[in-house]
């Protein structure tokens, strides 16, 4: 009888072992991973027909459905978020409790140019600043005020807000910049800044 009792005891606490762990026996768990650097709405993982919609800053996601222990998953990219590109690692594999936690996606925002011209510049020290990013325009050969371009070295990021100022005169002459020196980077370089010098 004592070990009728002792059999029917381990017997059990396998069975919930077995549970816990996702172990056969049909267990089964959500399928899940992590995110780093979303920060734009648009992007849709695929696993077999399912679907799931991680929000812009959201760190990880997880499909609605459980996989069974031993199902394979191999999870995708549908669709990329607006303005950036991500990319999956971990993705393909067999389900156990180790496995379904393990897919890791990773998202950069594109990046563009922010510049533009400007006009009737004639001496050297014009600064102009984008936040913490400054660029300094050379003036035409001879100091002709010829148009010349700019671009400022650090690039922007999509849907990010932007704002150039004047932060220093040039050693001769007044500069200010079209009212369009505000606004939000596009999806691809913004070059129309005008900066115009008297």
């Amino acid at each position: 009888m004592k070990s009728l009792f002792v059999r029917s005891g381990l017997a059990l606490l396998c069975a919930v072992a077995l549970a816990s762990c996702g172990g056969s026996g049909g267990g089964s768990m959500l399928l899940s991973g992590g995110i780093t650097g979303l920060t734009k709405s648009g992007l849709v993982l695929v696993n077999g027909s399912e679907t799931v919609t991680p929000a812009a800053g959201d760190t990880a996601f997880q499909f609605p459905n459980l996989i069974a222990v031993n199902d394979n998953f191999d999870i995708t990219i549908k669709s990329q978020p607006t303005g950036a590109v991500c990319t999956i690692a971990n993705n393909v594999n067999t389900a156990n409790i180790y496995t379904v936690q393990q897919t890791l996606v990773t998202c950069t925002t594109n990046t563009w140019t922010l510049g533009g011209v400007v006009n009737g510049l004639k001496s050297t020290g014009l600064l102009l600043s984008n936040g913490s990013d400054v660029v300094s325009p050379t003036p035409a050969a001879g100091g002709s005020g010829a148009q010349v371009a700019f671009t400022f070295p650090i690039k922007v990021a999509d849907g990010a807000a932007f704002g150039v100022t004047v932060l220093s005169q040039p050693l001769s002459g007044t500069c200010t910049i079209s009212p369009n020196n505000v606004g939000t980077m596009p999806a691809g370089n913004a070059l129309g800044l005008v900066v115009t010098c008297i």
